[in-house]
């Protein structure tokens, strides 16, 4: 079986990293074919970021629309398509509803899926005139035409069920082995308060000033924002460090302490909580807000610790940076929650179902959960061991 991958940003989008390129050897173990038409080229992702103005805007947009209508010509030679996310997320998305419609006319299954509240947005700024028009009905008529929707969290399945009765949820998950054994507990001259995301996403940290502030009345700290850029902090030391792919993993690493705040409205219960199980993968003890998935990833006061107000957050963050032995024990719980609920072993194995199941009569379905001499074990009727 041969399915089409159709991610929309390269691999240095975080949600199609972690929910397309990440999967495809694992799937590829379940005997899924994968091919892969990605929206948006590298060059343009890197020069054209929609945050820099119009024009950018322009060519991002109109480029990956471009080239997700191209993905039309591929699909003869697949037996699916996986849609990931809208390409135009406020206008009438005529490139999926194409995709969609000739997918149906050639026999071929349609996916669709989705790990932020796409429907809705952010409003944690202004609104561009784009938003100011959007089309309210663009996500659900997309939804409506595929043959199964895989959501990333219960709160977005909710809401693709209102369009399509085969909603799967898939939880974005990780690659522990990517992450490699947490570093030595030593950090704690200066404590480091670390948070990483992007641009759009560094408002959030604005709801921490005022906890922060009072922390660094009472201890040498440094709050590291690795991806953002404008964030500022009066009173406290804020180090600005750029994103790349391949230091990812040692920044992380490099915190004391990670930090997930969000506003409690739609747009955050549709997250996916990617930065908190990136900080619980990479050893770090973590303080978040609990909005939507936050309250399902950490226990609090076991992996974690969840915080509604300042001075919750400061008391979370006073309580990790006095105790070593708490931030230790945290950070093994919190890696263990990753590896049993997050990681990709014990989702991927889900996904390949669903997709095998809607395209096959008899599902025939590798379970990573077992394995005989180190490799995965097929279920299904007429199941055989791989060798």
């Amino acid at each position: 079986m041969k399915v089409l991958f159709l991610p929309a940003a390269p691999v240095k989008g975080p949600s199609s990293r972690y929910r397309v390129y990440q999967l495809l050897p694992f799937l590829k173990r379940a005997g899924i074919k994968t091919g892969c038409h990605c929206a948006v080229p590298g060059v343009v992702y890197d020069s054209f970021p929609p945050r820099r103005g119009f024009w950018h805007k322009l060519v991002y947009f109109g480029c990956a629309a471009l080239f997700r209508l191209l993905a039309v010509f591929r699909l003869i030679f697949y037996d699916a398509v996986f849609i990931q996310r809208l390409v135009l997320p406020h206008i009438y998305p005529f490139p999926e509803l194409l995709i969609c419609r000739v997918a149906r006319l050639l026999g071929k299954k349609v996916f669709f899926d989705f790990d932020d509240a796409i429907f809705t947005t952010s409003i944690i700024r202004k609104k561009t005139p784009a938003e100011k028009l959007t089309d309210p009905g663009r996500v659900g008529r997309v939804i409506a035409c595929c043959d199964a929707v895989i959501a990333g969290n219960e709160f977005l399945a909710a809401y693709a069920r209102r369009y399509n009765k085969n909603v799967f949820v898939v939880p974005t998950c990780l690659d522990l082995e990517k992450y490699g054994p947490p570093e030595s507990e030593g950090r704690d001259d200066p404590v480091v308060v670390g948070w990483i995301g992007t641009p759009g996403t560094e408002a959030y940290l604005e709801l921490l000033t005022p906890a922060l502030r009072r922390l660094a009345s009472r201890h040498r700290l440094l709050v590291r924002v690795v991806g953002g850029g404008r964030y500022r902090c009066p009173g406290v030391v804020v180090e600005h460090r750029p994103w790349s792919l391949a230091g990812e993993v040692s920044l992380l690493q490099s915190f004391t302490i990670g930090v997930m705040p969000l506003t409690d409205d739609t747009w955050s219960k549709g997250k996916c909580g990617l930065k908190l199980l990136q900080y619980m993968a990479a050893g770090v003890p973590v303080v978040a807000s609990p909005v939507g998935v936050n309250e399902c990833i950490v226990t609090d006061g076991e992996n974690g610790f969840l915080a509604r107000s300042t001075e919750e957050w400061a008391a979370g963050i006073d309580a990790l940076i006095r105790s070593p032995g708490l931030r230790a024990k945290m950070a093994e719980c919190a890696r263990r929650t990753v590896e049993e609920k997050y990681s990709v072993q014990a989702n991927t194995g889900r996904l390949a179902a669903i997709i095998i199941s809607a395209c096959q009569p008899v599902a025939d379905v590798v379970d990573f959960s077992k394995t005989e001499k180190g490799k995965p074990v097929r279920k299904g009727r007429d199941a055989k061991p791989r060798v």
